[in-house]
């Protein structure tokens, strides 16, 4: 799961139970030991004491096979050493944590070799043992997360190494590996407090106090949404971590943007862009992509749709939106997304000449369309201050080149099962990627899952929807020699090139119109070093220097 900014809840491939935002509580609680607080842990030049984090703290579970809250993931990254990993937010390389991997040249097959000696907190090595039993008790109980590992077959080879293998090409595994979920567990320790690889597991509990694994550091104390600590694991064998311990706390955004200021807080996970502009001269303020893409679409159903289920009128709102303005409503670094993909995954576009913004070009483009002058209905989350301002901005651009937009607003879960009816003419919507790998956009291609919402089918796709009335579309039919070859493509390079010109003809003919990567967010105070904002956890404790 990639960490996203903190306005919007993500769209999921699978079905994952929903979070309720937990009441953020100020709370001011000692540490365990010799824990002091930050003020000992940001003295420039300490080696030791605690390092004291403020986050909305919404943790049902600290299970990595069950968790799927973002406030957990900075705290599992610390505690579980995975086979892959990330380095300094490089998304489009995995390196090796536990593992080195290889790829067999029909993508169905990826390879896990233990790259040496690794050591879980009570002395004991990581084993292959545990890094299959890890990952198959991911799949057989069936938490949230579960999904990573579909249709995989995880199986030992040696003492050395294992294989995942798929029935189809799979060349996402190597990037789905890094996810906290998929953080080793030692298999003996598991098996003696309840842990199996089927329903049956009753390890849960046990792993809502106690870690079971590698990372460099430990759970220590937890108090679920108030307080969780982390100590050193005095048997990691890696770089020594910074800080003796660290400790999060459940703290509100206003109180934490104060706390960081005043150096009672080390790092703020919580804070927005409005507190941020205010804290640039006194602390740390750091920004990176976010996995969310913001995006408007169309119906290409004539049916919903009407006439703005035609491809020259989408091509002509492509070019009237003003970007920049739509990137500003979601403040800090966002920037206009130029494809579905986020900025920092592999074959990301870097700019598009088809959704650049030109009304003369728009007008133009309208003038080929069948558009009659009617109302468009543009659904949005009206509970939702940004999404208020994006359909206002929107509604204005259209107007520009005279067309009429009808806002329609709807609380969050009754604008989600709309636009889920496939019967909604337009709207705004996200999606946040479950994992740094372009695979987990051909849900947006034709006959697709978010394809189907918008009525963007090929002949074969009509047979399979469910909506009343479905239609096949020319556009869609366009589009799908460039999903087949990067269905195709082996090399990174060749997925990267294969995407580039997928999601280009999508910019030609599909009826979703990306229009913003939000940036991430957090920030820091002036002595904590190696920090940055980690698109996958949040932040890594495990990389601060």
């Amino acid at each position: 799961m990639i960490i996203h900014a903190p306005t919007f809840t993500k769209s999921l491939l699978k079905t994952v139970a929903a979070v309720t935002a937990t009441l953020s509580i100020a709370l001011s609680v000692s540490a365990c030991g010799n824990a002091e607080g930050s003020k000992n842990a940001a003295n420039a030049g300490a080696s030791n004491g605690t390092l004291v984090v403020d986050a909305d703290m919404n943790i049902v579970t600290l299970d990595p096979a069950r968790s799927f809250e973002t406030a957990t993931l900075p705290v599992l990254r610390a505690a579980y050493q995975t086979a892959l990993k990330f380095e300094k937010n490089d998304l489009t390389k995995p390196q090796p944590e536990v593992c080195t991997y290889s790829m067999s040249s029909d993508n169905k097959t990826v390879t896990l070799t233990l790259n040496g000696d690794h050591y879980f907190a009570d002395g004991n090595k990581v084993t292959v043992d545990d890094i299959v039993f890890s990952y198959q008790r991911l799949q057989g109980i069936k938490g949230n997360p579960s999904f990573y590992l579909d249709g995989v077959k995880i199986a030992k080879v040696d003492d050395k190494s294992l294989t995942l293998t798929s029935e189809d090409p799979n060349p996402a595994i190597p990037y789905i590996l890094p996810s906290a979920n998929l953080g080793i567990l030692e298999k003996s320790v598991l098996e003696q407090h309840g842990g199996t690889t089927d329903s049956n597991d009753k390890a849960e509990s046990f792993l809502n106090k106690t870690s079971a694994g590698s990372g460099p550091y430990q759970l220590d104390s937890v108090a679920m949404n108030s307080q969780i600590t982390l100590k050193r694991n005095a048997k990691f064998k890696g770089d020594k971590p910074r800080y003796d311990a660290i400790k999060m706390e459940n703290v509100d955004a206003t109180t934490a943007a104060t706390n960081v200021r005043s150096g009672n807080t080390d790092i703020a996970l919580n804070i927005g862009s409005d507190e941020a502009k205010s804290m640039k001269d006194q602390t740390q303020v750091l920004t990176g992509p976010s996995g969310n893409t913001r995006f408007i679409y169309f119906n290409a159903n004539p049916t919903y749709g009407k006439t703005a289920a035609d491809p020259n009128f989408w091509k002509a709102v492509r070019h009237a939106l003003n970007y920049p303005k739509y990137a500003a409503v979601y403040g800090a670094d966002s920037k206009q997304a130029y494809g579905l993909l986020p900025s920092a995954f592999l074959g990301a576009l870097t700019s598009s000449k088809d959704d650049a913004y030109d009304v003369y070009q728009a007008k133009k483009e309208l003038a080929k369309s069948s558009y009659d002058g009617s109302p468009i209905e543009f659904t949005y989350s009206s509970d939702n201050d940004q999404a208020t301002q994006v359909a206002q901005l929107f509604q204005a651009d259209l107007k520009a080149i005279g067309v009429t937009v009808k806002l329609v607003g709807k609380a969050g879960t009754a604008r989600l099962d709309a636009e889920r009816s496939g019967k909604t003419q337009s709207g705004l919507s996200m999606w946040g990627a479950d994992y740094p790998d372009p695979s987990d956009y051909f849900v947006f291609t034709p006959d697709g899952s978010m394809a189907q919402r918008y009525g963007w089918l090929t002949s074969a796709g009509v047979a399979e929807s469910n909506v009343d009335g479905a239609k096949a579309s020319d556009s869609a039919e366009s589009v799908v020699p460039y999903v087949e070859k990067a269905k195709q493509a082996v090399s990174d390079n060749d997925r990267a090139k294969a995407w580039q010109n997928l999601q280009n003809a999508m910019n030609q003919y599909s009826p979703v119109i990306p229009i913003v990567n939000d940036a991430g967010l957090i920030a820091a105070g002036k002595n904590v070093t190696g920090i940055y904002y980690d698109t996958v956890n949040g932040v890594d404790f495990t990389a601060l220097t």
